[in-house]
């Protein structure tokens, strides 16, 4: 009988109940079908995510449910940090038995002399060889130092270095960060690496919504899908994510968790008795573009008043906008002077204007208005060229009726970027006025308002100013009756009739020019003196208010022609306003009515 070599007796078997590991191996994501969140055994997940409230609610909710049972969490967070997010999403892991006995949670620190992906699987074997229980998670936030994006063929030797040790040691590893080229590019340039992977998801913020958009996803029954685009909402009760799988149903979920916080500048509600308990008030617009700057879906309040620059709000109106998103709120309260270009602020982000004397009972109905909403429009990337689009020349009054022409076509065109809304008015004259007179009677005060006469009518451009509020418009800026002028109008408030009215009166112009009346017709540019150190000018205050002279009635007048109604009404109606002496590309202010 042949001896054999006495072997060594083999290692005795560690067996774990499958069912018992399933139930760690799911995404926190409520309502997410099972073949869309649970992770199979021996596979690599990776999830892109920017930080934002949706991927800590993701990580930090699928990881403090997964702390109940055997699990790995690694962040590159600091331990303090890792155990607030834990404690934030509903673990504290200070507590006695808060987490399962063969749970590890770790902070992750990356050599950087080394191949990131070769530390991270070291760490993971090490791990997995000391202290985890068999065919585990290991969830992971904030991997991405770990691979060499620039690199293709490094990286994807490392996607699949890293799918090969899962394969290997039954392990399931579920990677949440955000390459560089995710950013630029979504998906297709990752495509070779994440080859070997069991899924790969983005979190991404569409329109302000938080999507769940699916390249691939391997579930534990072994079942692929792919391409699905799932739209994300916000538990209220502990904020947790929450699929919308029937978009046509209604959705009580918040489209982040900041959606019920209202934060308001305190001059905005300066004049108030009282504000709600639990809105968030700040100083000053700075203030609270500041502190609104992390915000998504809050509802934010900036104040306007006499004291406040229509360029610097509207710098910080387009920077909340594009730093916050879609789903930010952006209202503007309107203290003692209206807001002339509404259409410019809404254009650069904001969701509403709140006209001056509104209530506080309507301004917190205005406020509940806009919840849930989306800001649709598109966003410019610089407020400048928006500002650029509202600046108009600082000629006002009478100018010659060539000139005149040629001004109101750089001030249409300037203001078409913003729908800028724009009148011209031709005014025909009665058989016994003078063109000179009636020009004479004309007391445009406006910056970007213009006057000229031309055969027998007088013409008339407001600057900024909506066709429906012509007739009160024009009613301001004539010191005598307009009935005893003039025997009819053709009002036109879109850039088509506009620029056919001009077109006529330059053909005029060109057969038979009229006089010029410029040696004869008195300045109307008036400045109104200080009212006190701050204020220089008292701008957007009515004429009559500043200078104590009455203010002409408007008399109606019949409309021959067809009048144009197109274009975007304010909120505010239009009346003359007192501005600085003109300067080149000077911006007004919109007179309240």
């Amino acid at each position: 009988m042949t001896n054999l070599p006495e072997q060594a007796p083999e290692p005795p078997q560690r067996h774990f109940a499958p069912a018992r590991l399933r139930l760690n191996q799911s995404l926190a994501i409520d309502g997410l079908p099972p073949s869309l969140a649970a992770m199979a055994t021996g596979y690599v997940y990776a999830v892109y995510a920017s930080r934002s409230p949706a991927r800590d609610a993701l990580f930090w909710k699928t990881a403090a449910h997964a702390l109940l049972t055997p699990v790995n969490v690694l962040s590159t967070r600091s331990p303090d940090d890792v155990a607030l997010a834990l404690k934030l999403h509903g673990l504290d892991i200070d507590q006695p038995g808060a987490v399962h006995p063969r749970s590890n949670v770790c902070a992750l620190r990356m050599s950087p002399d080394r191949d990131g992906c070769d530390v991270l699987i070291e760490a993971l074997q090490a791990m997995s060889e000391q202290c985890a229980s068999p065919a585990t998670q290991f969830l992971i936030e904030g991997a991405a130092a770990c691979f060499a994006w620039q690199d293709r063929a490094r990286l994807i030797h490392q996607g699949a270095a890293l799918a090969e040790w899962c394969s290997k040691t039954r392990h399931s590893v579920l990677l949440v960060m955000l390459p560089p080229l995710v950013e630029q590019g979504g998906f297709l340039p990752l495509t070779d690496f994440q080859i070997r992977f069991g899924g790969a998801a983005q979190l991404r913020q569409v329109q302000g919504e938080f999507r769940w958009e699916v390249a691939f996803w391997r579930g534990n029954s072994g079942t692929l899908t792919g391409s699905e685009s799932i739209p994300l909402r916000f538990s209220p009760t502990d904020h947790r994510l929450v699929a919308v799988i029937d978009e046509t149903q209604p959705c009580t979920g918040l489209l982040a968790p900041d959606e019920a916080v209202v934060m308001v500048s305190r001059d905005a509600i300066m004049h108030e008795r009282s504000a709600p308990s639990d809105w968030r008030i700040l100083p000053d617009n700075d203030a609270l573009v500041a502190a609104a700057s992390q915000a998504v879906a809050a509802t934010v309040v900036l104040h306007y008043g006499i004291r406040e620059n229509l360029a610097k709000l509207a710098k910080q109106v387009n920077f909340l906008r594009r730093q916050g998103g879609r789903a930010l709120k952006i209202l503007i309260r309107e203290d003692n002077v209206s807001i002339r270009y509404e259409l410019l602020l809404l254009s650069l982000g904001a969701n509403a204007i709140i006209p001056r004397g509104t209530s506080m009972a309507q301004v917190q109905i205005r406020i509940d208005g806009v919840q849930g909403q989306l800001f649709s429009r598109p966003v410019p990337e610089d407020y400048r060229a928006a500002l650029a689009a509202a600046m108009r020349d600082s000629t006002t009054g009478y100018v010659p009726a060539q000139r005149f022409a040629s001004l109101v076509r750089e001030a249409i065109e300037r203001s078409r970027p913003i729908r800028l809304p724009n009148v011209l008015l031709q005014l025909k004259l009665e058989t016994n006025v003078a063109g000179l007179d009636a020009v004479r009677a004309c007391r445009v005060r406006r910056a970007g308002d213009l006057c000229t006469a031309s055969g027998d009518s007088v013409y008339v451009f407001f600057f900024a100013c909506h066709v429906d509020d012509a007739a009160k418009a024009i009613g301001k800026v004539f010191d005598r009756p307009l009935a005893e002028l003039f025997r009819g109008e053709l009002r036109c408030g879109d850039r088509d009739s506009i620029m056919a009215a001009l077109e006529a009166l330059e053909n005029e112009i060109a057969e038979l020019p009229p006089p010029d009346y410029s040696g004869l017709v008195e300045s109307t540019q008036v400045a109104v003196a200080p009212a006190d150190g701050d204020i220089a000018y008292a701008e957007g205050l009515p004429v009559a208010e500043s200078t104590g002279a009455p203010a002409t009635a408007s008399s109606s007048l019949p409309l021959w022609g067809l009048a144009d109604t197109s274009g975007e009404d304010p909120e505010t109606a239009v009346s003359t306003a007192m501005v600085r002496p003109p300067r080149p590309a000077s911006l007004p202010l919109k007179a309240g009515g």
